[in-house]
């Protein structure tokens, strides 16, 4: 029977975090390893169980197409319901399958193409193996190899050993945060809109007078968003028989922080980075001989922009680079930062991957975009 004191959480914290005096990680150590009580505190305080469901998901079989039939039919059991829950390959294929059911009931004498069985993605054991040592990696290195989840002898016997890619092999798992933000999406197929948003995305105004005094020309970027960079690139539609533009960028009290040189191209760079966490708007003149055409006018919306704060932009640099193929992770919290181009370019690389997830997060993507 162990009769040592448990460890406190400080030190449970700082031997997770291998900050503890040698000495003392190796008491805290030897005492884990013979207190499951402790070994459930650290499991726990980890985040690991949260984690493991996550890989769940990924590790497991796939429902055959019987069971796809049956779920589309309605007739799913709840171990089929659950799976679905967490799988969004096998959601899309029911998704897929109830609407070519409804294609066929809105036309029986037209031919409607069946959608093809998409390819099983089975991951093979040494792989799911691996994975579940990169995620134990925070933890302690001999008490939790008593879990049954872990067994060492399972490695010994792969041979030969796999070759994994160094961002598969290296890459961690996600922190509780991003994984509850990637559950919440994939649970409600829908992104989380910013609240920034609201002083951002701009209604469309109302023009007094005669028709047809705003003639003007469009503004494509950045325009009802956050940046992540300092330095965002400034894009706008070209103006036949424009010799020049210049660009000006206004604060949140209207007054003028940078403006550009004379320029005969359709984009450009400010030299000096913009103040982080800081609202800007923005507007172009283009030079005609003698006349002059500025974008936007009323009545288009202010073109505004945010340049996020310096904590969001660290935070979605590590994200990028600790999970660089995750890219409905990223497109996740690009979202919930409010950088909404930048989570659209994610959601073009995730739909080579997840064609279903990407559609439905694009029509949520697109449905915040609305004033």
């Amino acid at each position: 029977m162990n009769t040592a004191p448990h460890p406190s959480e400080e030190q449970l914290s700082r031997f997770q975090h291998r900050t503890l005096e040698a000495g003392e990680l190796l008491d805290v150590d030897q005492h884990l390893a013979t207190c499951g009580e402790c070994r459930e505190r650290l499991w726990r305080d980890s985040g690991a169980p949260g984690q493991v469901a996550s890989l769940r998901s990924v590790f497991s079989e796939h429902l055959e197409y019987e069971q796809i039939v049956s779920a589309a039919d309605g007739s799913a059991d709840a171990g089929m319901e659950q799976h679905l829950a967490e799988c969004a390959m096998c959601q899309g294929e029911v998704d897929d399958l109830r609407q070519f059911q409804g294609e066929l009931k809105a036309a029986p004498r037209t031919v409607v193409q069946m959608p093809a069985r998409k390819a099983s993605w089975r991951i093979p054991a040494y792989a799911a193996i691996a994975a579940g040592v990169v995620l134990a990696g925070g933890l302690t290195f001999r008490s939790l190899n008593q879990r049954p989840a872990v067994e060492t002898p399972q490695i010994a016997r792969v041979n030969p050993a796999p070759t994994l890619a160094p961002t598969q092999a290296m890459e961690p798992g996600l922190a509780p945060d991003q994984q509850a933000a990637v559950q919440l999406a994939v649970s409600t197929r829908r992104l989380e809109r910013a609240e920034v948003l609201d002083r951002l995305i701009a209604k469309r105004g109302v023009l007094l007078g005669a028709p047809g005094e705003a003639k003007s020309f469009a503004v494509s970027a950045p325009l009802g968003t956050t940046v992540l960079t300092d330095r965002p690139v400034f894009r706008w539609e070209a103006v036949a028989g424009a010799g020049k533009y210049v660009v000006a960028v206004f604060d949140d009290r209207f007054q003028k922080v940078e403006e550009s040189p004379s320029l005969s191209v359709t984009e450009w760079t400010p030299d000096q980075p913009l103040g982080r966490g800081r609202i800007y708007n923005w507007q172009v003149t283009a030079q005609m001989g003698g006349r002059t055409l500025r974008s936007p006018v009323p009545p288009a919306p202010e073109a505004r922009f945010q340049v996020a704060g310096p904590e969001v932009a660290m935070q979605m640099d590590n994200a990028r680079r600790n999970h660089p193929g995750n890219h409905l992770l990223l497109a996740v919290l690009l979202a919930k930062a409010g950088a909404l181009d930048e989570a659209s370019l994610e959601l073009d690389r995730l739909a080579g991957t997840d064609a279903a997830m990407a559609r439905a997060l694009r029509e949520s993507l697109n449905e915040i975009r609305k004033p």
